[in-house]
C-alpha cells in the first residue's frame, strides 16, 4: 500500500488528536483516510452529475445540450426550399385511418415554421411562433430567447428539437438546433436522416427552380413517400 505524508500546523494536529480521543477513529491514519475516501467520493459524484445538470464540463461541455441535439435528430423529417417565387416546406405524412398526427407546419402568410424531434417540445415551440409578431429579426430573436432559457434554466431541460422558419418579405429559411442558435440556408432537412436527406437536396438544387420542381426535388430526397404535406408561402 502506497504511504502519504504531509505536514500540517500544530493547531490542526491538536485537532485531529482531539477526535482520535473521542473515539471516532483509532487513530490519525484511520482519520485521514476516511476524509480522503469522502473527499473522492464528492468529486466523483459531481462529475457523475455533468450529463444530468445544466453545467459545463471540465472539456466545456454541456452534455444535455448535446443530447438534446441528438433527439432532434428523431422523428418525421422535414425538408425546406427555396424557389423562384417562394419557400417550400414538406415532409411524409403519416396519418392512416386510425390514428392522426398534430400537423408539422404552421403558416400565417408571412412565416412558415416547422420541427422535428421530439414532438411535445416543437409543438411548444410552434405555439409560441404563433404570437409572435414584428420583423424577421424581431422573430428570431424570440425563437431564440426561447431556446436559449430552456438551456440556461437549472429547472428545465433543453429542448429536443430544431425548427425551421421561412420568411416571406426575405424568401430566407433560419434553421435553429437546440441551443437556440440558427443559420440561414436556401435548402435544408431536418429530423430523421437528415445528412442523408441533405445530400440528394445538394444533387439537384438550383436556386431559380420552379416550384413543381422544387417539390419534386424535395419529395425525391425524402425517398417518394406515398404521402406527403406540403405549405408553400
Amino acid at each position: 500500500m502506497s504511504e502519504i505524508r504531509i505536514v500540517i500546523p500544530d493547531k490542526v494536529d491538536r485537532y485531529l488528536d482531539s477526535l482520535v480521543r473521542t473515539g471516532m477513529f483509532s487513530s490519525k491514519a484511520e482519520l485521514f483516510r476516511a476524509a480522503l475516501m469522502e473527499y473522492l467520493e464528492e468529486i466523483s459524484s459531481v462529475a457523475k452529475d455533468y450529463d444530468s445538470k445544466l453545467m459545463f464540463s471540465p472539456e466545456g461541455r454541456i452534455y444535455q445540450l448535446e443530447y438534446a441535439k441528438e433527439a432532434s435528430l428523431r422523428g418525421v423529417p422535414v425538408v425546406a426550399i427555396t424557389y423562384s417565387s417562394g419557400i417550400l416546406f414538406v415532409y411524409p405524412d403519416l396519418n392512416n385511418g386510425n390514428t392522426e398526427y398534430a400537423d408539422k407546419i404552421y403558416s400565417n402568410g408571412e412565416i412558415i415554421a416547422t420541427f422535428a424531434g421530439l414532438a411535445a417540445d416543437g409543438l411548444y415551440v410552434m405555439s409560441k411562433i404563433r404570437e409572435m409578431k414584428g420583423d424577421m429579426q424581431d422573430v428570431l430573436f424570440e425563437i431564440s430567447k426561447i431556446f436559449w432559457e430552456f438551456t440556461t434554466k437549472m429547472d428545465y431541460r433543453p429542448l429536443g428539437a430544431s425548427v425551421m422558419v421561412g420568411f416571406k418579405k426575405e424568401k430566407k429559411i433560419a434553421v435553429f438546433d437546440p441551443s437556440g442558435s440558427y443559420h440561414f440556408a436556401n435548402y435544408w432537412a431536418i429530423g430523421d436522416e437528415e445528412k442523408d436527406i441533405m445530400g440528394n437536396l445538394a444533387k439537384g438544387y438550383k436556386e431559380d427552380m420552379k416550384k413543381e420542381e422544387a417539390l419534386k426535388l424535395a419529395l425525391n430526397a425524402l425517398g417518394n413517400p406515398p404521402k406527403y404535406k406540403f405549405e408553400t408561402l
